[in-house]
C-alpha cells in the first residue's frame, strides 16, 4: 500500500440520510476531543486527542492498493447455475436508496454528494431486468480508490458511572454494516457462497495501533430481505439478525494482514429462502468492569458468488464454513 497524508483547510466531510449535519469534535468518553481523518476520500475515522491539543481541520489519508482489482468483466449468470455479483464496477449514480455519502474530490478540492449508496429503499443489481434487489444498512457504497463495495464496522469504549454508587461501567459504542440481496434459495440444494474481499485496519493505518478485536462476517439465508426493524434508517448501530442456526454462518477475521481473501460458506436449506444477508460486526466487550476492545475496520468487497451443488444435509450439523 502507498499511504499519503493531506492537511487541507476545508469543511468537514458530511454523511447522512439525504440530510446534512456538520460534524463536530466529539469525545469517546465525554472528556477528550477527536481529530477527524478521511481515508481514500470518504472513509471517516475519529482519533481521540490525548495530548491536550485542539483538533485541526480534517486530515486526508490516501491508502492506495498497489494492485487494483482485476477489471476483466465477470459474467453474472454462468451455465452451471453459478451467480456472480461483481461490485468492482460501481453502483448506479443514483439509486434512490434514501442514503447518501459526501465524497472529497482530490482533483477539484471540493465535496460532492454520492447518491450511489445502498440503503433502505431497494435497488436492483441488474437495472435492465429489475432483478436481485439490494438493500443496505450503514450505507455500503463503492469506493473509487478500492474499486469495490465497502462495508465498515467499529467499536470503542463508552465509560460511565452507576447512578447510586458511582461505580465505573463500560459500554460498547459499536457500529456495523450490512447488505441484503433478494435471491431465491430452493430447498434440498446445497449452496456455496464465496466472498472475495480484503480488510483494512483503519486504527492501524491512522494511529499505528492495531485494533484490539477482529470483526465477524455473518452470512444468513433469510425469509425477508429487510435489514432493520426501523423502517427507514441509514444509521449503522450494531445490527442483530435473529435466525435459525442452520441458516447463519460466521467467519471471524484471523489477522489484520492486508491480503485478498476468499471466504466461503455452505448452506443446505430444507425450505425456500428469499434473500442473502451479509453483515459485518465488531468484537464486543462483554464485561462492563473493563474497557471494550477498540477497533475500526473497512471490509472491501469485490464479488459475491453463489454456486449450486448437490444436496448435502450433513452441512447443517457441521457448521458449513469452508
Amino acid at each position: 500500500m502507498r499511504k499519503f497524508y493531506y492537511y487541507l483547510l476545508l469543511t468537514f466531510i458530511i454523511t447522512g440520510c439525504d440530510n446534512k449535519e456538520e460534524l463536530s469534535s466529539k469525545s469517546q468518553s465525554g472528556k477528550n476531543p477527536t481529530q477527524t481523518y478521511i481515508i481514500n476520500g470518504d472513509i471517516l475515522y475519529e482519533a481521540e486527542i490525548t495530548d491536550g491539543s485542539k483538533p485541526k481541520k480534517p486530515i486526508f489519508i490516501y491508502d492506495i492498493p498497489e494492485k487494483r482489482i482485476d477489471n476483466k468483466k465477470t459474467t453474472n449468470k454462468l451455465s452451471d447455475g453459478t451467480m456472480v455479483f461483481d461490485f468492482s464496477y460501481g453502483i448506479a449514480n443514483k439509486t434512490n436508496s434514501g442514503c447518501t455519502v459526501d465524497i472529497y474530490s482530490n482533483s477539484s478540492g471540493t465535496y460532492y454528494t454520492n447518491y450511489g449508496v445502498y440503503g433502505y429503499n431497494p435497488y436492483p443489481y441488474n437495472p435492465v431486468t429489475n432483478q436481485y434487489l439490494i438493500r443496505g444498512y450503514g450505507k455500503p457504497y463503492h469506493n473509487y480508490y478500492y474499486n469495490s463495495l465497502i462495508l465498515q464496522t467499529s467499536n470503542k469504549n463508552n465509560k460511565g458511572l452507576t447512578p447510586r454508587n458511582n461505580i465505573i461501567i463500560n459500554d460498547n459504542l459499536a457500529k456495523s454494516s450490512a447488505m441484503s440481496i433478494e435471491y431465491k434459495f430452493k430447498p434440498n440444494i446445497t449452496y456455496e457462497i464465496s466472498l472475495k474481499t480484503f480488510f483494512n485496519d483503519n486504527r492501524k493505518l491512522v494511529e499505528n495501533k492495531q485494533s484490539e478485536g477482529f470483526p465477524t462476517v455473518n452470512v444468513h439465508l433469510s425469509d425477508s430481505p429487510l435489514l432493520s426493524t426501523i423502517e427507514k434508517t441509514c444509521e449503522n448501530d450494531i445490527i442483530r439478525i435473529a435466525s435459525l442456526v442452520n441458516y447463519t454462518k460466521s467467519y471471524t477475521l484471523e489477522d489484520n494482514i492486508i491480503k485478498d481473501r476468499i471466504i466461503t460458506y455452505k448452506f443446505s436449506p430444507t425450505e425456500e429462502k428469499n434473500a442473502l444477508i451479509i453483515s459485518l460486526v465488531p468484537k464486543l466487550g462483554e464485561d462492563r468492569s473493563i474497557e471494550v476492545p477498540k477497533s475500526n475496520y473497512t471490509m472491501v468487497l469485490s464479488t459475491v458468488t453463489i454456486k449450486e451443488l448437490p444436496f448435502d444435509p450433513s452441512i447443517n450439523s457441521s457448521g458449513g464454513r469452508r
